[in-house]
């Protein structure tokens, strides 16, 4: 095989990770196994937990590195390859007089920067990994640019469309905000700080890989310098052949990673990343794959040294700055953010996760989100569970089993549903004793009982699991009586005890016994007038017990299930329902509670 086809091999493969990558950056499942080859979150896992295929990913990819050299970064870096094509793109649209690269030696600032991030790691400080971690990067732009740009043109075209529900091609391909809506992808919509985030990462990216093609690797990518060590002197290399060089400088013009001198007719190894652009620019077959001669011992230059010292100066300095700054930002809420499931401790947790945003995508609930001040400076673009856009699926474990750096250990479905991420608290003042967090709770942690001051939920600590199930399907109309907060330390809760048959029709009924107990308020329930119903209907379809039922064009309440939450009331367009019972006559206007007789 002539040495000029390794080119168009390396952008086949190239082309073919770099769709196999795009499809798990947008939730395709099945291509999850792609991940292993990922160098730099593998690197990160192994420093926490050991697996057998992390490991065999690594090692192999250091072995590849120090027989070939930097292959890695031109094949299966989903951020190099998308570099790639920018830079492809940006020098089919420049003059012919423009399209060339230039040598530049870069290492002193690569070394620098490498050792800087990893001094705020050690730290805690990870936004700066999280911000040049090109896998993250890559996953992130996906996931916040990419598909909310996708999203935003499917809406337009449902927008201008008429009758897209019965138009088959745009039906299939309709975007929702939440589960369980129709379409293939169900949107996330990452906060506006997150999605500012990702598309200043892209254009910062994008911007570089137009003005000197793969200059991000070889100054700011971490990966790009772990690599660049273990490939400084690789068994085969990129070389120019002494005797066949002219020094025309096509090579050097071809090379978009700078590595090519060609006046002194000798390649950088480090910064090479073996794209094989070089070997068909030159005519005469002057730059070849060749084996090296012979091992050449490492040296560091005063140059490079200094610049290493740099980055660790300056990663110090900016690690003290980085803890003044968060203390003098405002305080986190006062709820306690609530992790994925596996995190273990927020400690942990924080300084292993590189927000790349996978587990977000593999959400099936589609609660976690990209943190923006959740969890202080320490955790911008960490997933966090945000109870407001539903619940933890209590049958889901993909987030804790897909995390590439394993901030998110592994757990088996039994495990996860025993996991506690939080912890849901009841407000007694304003909960009704309606019975539906305790009959809707998967951990049968919620009973509802009878007091002197009426039915209430009461949450057993032991079983809680802080999935926030029984927030969203609350039903109060001025906000959820139980809510639930996150937990610093995750740990195991007893298995979830089985409903007895009473526990089970109390919890659905949602009605207490007035003969146990004397003193409780009367029951609140809601009456119908029927001269000013006009029998839309609504107060049926509105009530979460169905404790109305239209009979003969009118709404029939059933007294035994109706617990007077007030739903109806509030959503009753001519005022014919009000709440009688309790502490006196009541009823709603919006979202406000009225005295009656006042």
């Amino acid at each position: 095989m002539k040495q000029k086809h390794l080119k168009y091999i390396r952008i086949a493969v190239a082309a073919i990770m770099f769709v196999l990558f795009f499809g798990v950056g947008i939730g395709i499942t099945q291509l999850n196994a792609v991940l292993v080859t990922q160098f730099g979150p593998g690197l990160m896992s192994l420093t926490s937990v050991f697996f057998v295929d992390t490991l065999a990913a690594v090692v192999l990819i250091a072995v590849v590195t120090l027989l070939f050299g930097r292959i890695y970064c031109s094949v299966l870096c989903p951020l190099g390859i998308l570099q790639d094509g920018i830079a492809f793109v940006a020098q089919r649209l420049k003059g012919k007089a423009h399209r060339r690269y230039r040598f530049l030696d870069t290492r002193p600032v690569k070394y620098g920067v490498f050792l800087f991030v990893l001094i705020l790691g050690a730290a805690g400080v990870m936004l700066p990994l999280i911000a040049l971690l090109p896998s993250s990067n890559f996953f992130t732009i996906v996931s916040n640019v990419f598909l909310k740009f996708f999203n935003l043109i499917l809406e337009l075209l449902a927008q201008g469309a008429q009758g897209v529900a019965e138009n088959a091609f745009l039906a299939h391909f309709k975007v929702s905000n939440g589960p369980g809506a129709p379409g293939w992808y169900e949107s996330v919509n990452p906060p506006a700080a997150a999605f500012g985030f990702s598309l200043g990462v892209f254009l910062v990216v994008a911007a570089l890989a137009a003005w000197r093609g793969r200059i991000y690797c070889n100054t700011l990518c971490p990966v790009g310098a772990v690599l660049s060590l273990i490939g400084q002197k690789p068994l085969y290399r990129i070389a120019l052949s002494q005797d066949m060089c002219v020094c025309c400088g096509m090579c050097e013009a071809a090379c978009k990673a700078g590595a090519i001198d060609s006046k002194k007719k000798s390649v950088l190894a480090e910064n090479c990343v073996m794209c094989f652009n070089c070997i068909p620019a030159c005519n005469r077959g002057g730059v070849r794959l060749e084996k090296r001669p012979k091992m050449a011992s490492f040296s560091l230059s005063r140059r490079h040294f200094l610049g290493a010292a740099g980055g660790v100066v300056a990663g110090a300095g900016v690690a003290v700055i980085a803890r003044k700054l968060e203390n003098a930002l405002p305080p986190k809420p006062s709820r306690e953010p609530a992790m994925p499931p596996g995190a273990g401790s927020s400690k942990r947790f924080h300084s292993k996760c590189v927000g790349c945003g996978i587990c977000i995508r593999e959400c099936e609930g589609k609660v976690l989100v990209p943190a923006v001040g959740q969890y202080g400076l320490e955790g911008f673009m960490q997933p966090v569970v945000d109870y407001s856009r539903g619940s933890c699926v209590y049958d889901c474990n993909r987030c804790s089993n897909i995390c590439p750096p394993n901030a998110l250990l592994p757990l088996s479905l039994a495990e996860k549903q025993r996991t506690r991420i939080g912890i849901a608290s009841v407000n007694s003042v304003s909960c009704i004793g309606c019975g539906i967090c305790a009959s809707k709770c998967p951990a049968n942690a919620i009973k509802i009982v009878s007091g002197s001051d009426g039915r209430k939920a009461v949450v057993n600590s032991d079983h809680c699991i802080g999935c926030g199930v029984c927030q969203n399907v609350c039903p109060l109309p001025d906000g959820p009586a139980i809510t639930v907060s996150g937990v610093t330390e995750q740990i195991l809760v007893k298995p979830p005890e089985p409903r007895n048959e009473a526990e089970q029709n109390e919890a659905e009924e949602g009605q207490a016994s007035q003969e146990d107990n004397p003193s409780a308020p009367a029951k609140k329930v809601a009456v119908v007038n029927t001269n000013e119903c006009f029998s839309c209907g609504l107060c049926a379809e509105e009530c979460p017990l169905s404790a109305i039922a239209m009979v003969d064009g009118l709404p029939s309440v059933n007294a035994a299930v109706c617990v007077g939450c007030g739903i109806c009331a509030s959503n009753c367009p001519a005022g014919a329902i009000k709440i009688q019972g309790g502490d006196g006559p009541t009823f709603l206007l919006g979202s406000e509670t009225v005295d009656a007789q006042g």
